[in-house]
Order: structure tokens, then sequence, then C-alpha cells
């Protein structure tokens, strides 16, 4: 059997992310916050853990809320280099009939990808997210495709888009549960979050000359400390629906609302979870993405040692107050001998509470080690003197 090399570290008030056990037990569960909608979730951002649903697998139409997988894509495009909020866009006839909510872009005309995100986070209009669309994805139809790629990816597997700006369609829908995996990606982008996090914004033109007055939908950026995002939809079909965010501390909560009866009951639902999640739990941070948690030796290596690192963030959620309990455990394999290769699993981490088993993850290490060659050259110079 491979033996392993143990240390152990305790961390207090910090925190991980991946296949963790229950927050806490049944009989010390705290009890669900009031909400009112058809579905609900909310998801501690760092973690992804789940602290509360309620037919959060339940497939619905989403409304606006589907311009946050426009605004991802287009802020993940820009990220890498693909493009800058500073490039214009010719706006088609085909942006320009688009129904419902819009900023009322002119066929022909020119305006600028910074404008038209601030059209579509704050204004949600629906003109300035096809536009986009057509931009980035060549045309509406290939970025639509790109959306639900997307989706796919994130591990939306109850999602369907078949617009950019979500207008009801037949099969157009996603779930609460779906909505949570987004925003949790959304928050990891700044660009996104700058646009989402803008109360208001009088810069972009209103084809009269002057400029229009946009000011955001979502309330909570106002009336909710820590509140930075995200998006708010509504249609008849779709009802009065919302993805909130708020960071408080260490803590980011995401919470999704989708089939509220009103747009006051949104609010006050995402509201009322974000604030039941605060209270009762925390996100405690313990390691980074490709963060060392040790070394291990290696013989006959180009280098001595290879480090072990974490290959993602290590996030937990844990209960108020439960952050002292926390311990992590480190685990190396014994000494290797070359060439070890980069990725290969060299360790792992394991983190307990009162002794219990939270998650786990491999320790991969971080570069390869090749077999020394000066090694080599005395071991076949020694095999000649004894031959």
């Amino acid at each position: 059997m491979r033996k392993w090399v143990r240390f152990t570290l305790s961390v207090f008030g910090i925190l991980l992310p991946w296949s963790l056990a229950p927050v806490c037990d049944a009989e010390t569960t705290p009890a669900p916050p009031p909400f009112s909608a058809k579905a609900a979730e909310l998801v501690d951002a760092a973690s992804g853990r789940v602290l509360f649903g309620y037919q959060a697998h339940r497939k619905l139409p989403m409304a606006s809320v589907t311009k946050l997988m426009t605004l991802y894509l287009v802020c993940r495009a820009i990220q890498q280099k693909r493009a800058n909020v500073h490039e214009y866009v010719a706006i088609s006839d085909d942006a320009f009939r688009v129904n419902g909510s819009q900023i009322w872009l002119e066929p022909g005309e020119h305006i600028s990808i910074d404008h038209l995100l601030k059209g579509v986070a704050i204004a949600s209009a629906n003109d300035a997210a096809y536009a986009l669309a057509e931009f980035f994805g060549g045309s509406e139809t290939h970025f639509v495709s790109e959306m639900n790629r997307m989706a796919k990816s994130l591990g939306m597997t109850d999602t369907h888009f078949a617009n950019p700006h979500g207008l009801d369609w037949p099969d157009h829908y996603t779930t609460a549960s779906d909505m949570a995996k987004l925003a949790q990606a959304a928050v990891k982008i700044p660009l996104l979050m700058h646009y989402t996090s803008m109360r208001q914004d009088r810069s972009v033109r209103d084809g009269k000359g002057g400029h229009l007055w946009m000011v955001n939908h979502n309330r909570l950026l106002s009336s909710y400390p820590g509140t930075d995002g995200l998006k708010t939809g509504y249609t008849t079909a779709a009802g009065y629906c919302l993805v909130a965010t708020a960071r408080r501390g260490a803590t980011r909560m995401v919470a999704v609302v989708l089939g509220a009866p009103s747009s006051k009951a949104r609010f006050t639902s995402a509201q009322s979870l974000m604030s039941w999640g605060f209270e009762h739990y925390q996100t405690v941070h313990i390691a980074n993405r490709h963060q060392q948690m040790g070394s291990v030796a290696v013989k006959q290596g180009v280098a001595n040692t290879v480090a072990a690192v974490m290959p993602q963030a290590l996030d937990l959620t844990v209960a108020r107050g439960q952050a002292s309990s926390i311990k992590v455990q480190v685990r190396l394999v014994p000494p290797l001998t070359a060439p070890v290769r980069r990725g290969q699993v060299i360790g792992s981490v394991l983190v307990t509470e009162n002794g219990k088993s939270l998650a786990t993850r491999r320790l991969l290490a971080a570069q390869a080690v090749s077999k020394s060659q000066v090694l080599g050259r005395i071991f076949h110079h020694f095999l000649r003197l004894i031959g």
C-alpha cells in the first residue's frame, strides 16, 4: 500500500468549495427565511454551497435575467482581450426592430460597447442586448448557440436560451439552481460587476442631441448594504425575477428569485434570503488556486523537491461561530523518483469540522521534474566500469 506523509494545520476563521457535507445537522438547521416566488435558491458564491432552495430545479421562463448570460459572454470576451469597451458597434435593422425595453437604437448608427453594456446592465435594453449578440456572435443565432454552449459548460443542465434578451419564447427557460451557477461565475468577472453595480447613468445618447437618464431596476443596490448586482427581469409569463448578490466581509451571497408575484416581492424575498444567509453562515477561505500546501522530495531529478499545489481555490461554508473547529490535514506521498509529471497527484487535503469530514481535494505537482542527466551519466559510467 502507498504510504502518506501527513501533517495537520488548524485554520481559524477561513473557508473552501467542492463536495461539502451538510452545513449543519438537521436538528440545528435554522428555520428557512420567508419569501414569495415560484422558485428560489440561496448560494454561498465562494464555496458554491446551496444554503436554501425551493423548487430550485423547476423549469421556468426567465425574462431579462437572460441578459446575465449575455453580459457574462461579452465581459468574458473583453477580459480575454477579444474586444474592448471603446470599440463601436454598427446597429442593424434587426436590433432596431427588437421589442420591449430599449435605449432606442437607430439602424446605421454606431455606438460603443461601453454604452451598450450600460444599456443592458442598467436599463435592461433588449435592443442593446441584440446589438451586442450580433457583434460578438457574428449573428444572433450564433451568439445564442454560444449562450447554450456556455450554459452546458457551467453545469446549467436545465436551461435553454432562445434569444439574448429574454422576451418570452417557448423553449426559453431556466431554473433557480442554474441561474445561481451562472451568478457564481459572473461575480468572478470584475468588468461585469462594474456594470451591474451601477445605480444610474447619464452618458448614453438619446438620439435627440441629449443623453438618457438610465436608472437600474435593481432596488437592492440602494437599499440593501453590500449589493453590487446582478439582474432583474419581468414578463407576463415569467413574473418578476431577480438574480441578486451582496458581499459582507469575506462572505458573498447569491439569491435567485423566479416568478415572484410583484416587483416588491422579488426584492423583499431576495433580501430576506441573503439576510438569513449572512445571519447563520459564513465563508472561510483556506487556500488560493495554485497555492503551495507542501513539497515532496524527488530522487534522481534535476530538482530535489516538487511543490504540491491546490488546483482550485479552497473555500468552505460553515455555521456562524464554527470556524474555530475547522482543521486542514495535508497528506503527501513519500519521496518520488524522477521523472515527475506536472499535474501528477502527489497528495491530498482533508478538511474536517469537529472530526467530521467536510471536503477533500487532491494536491498536484506544480511542475515537471525530469531525471538528472548527470546522475544518468554517472550510472552508465558505473555500469561500464563493473562490466
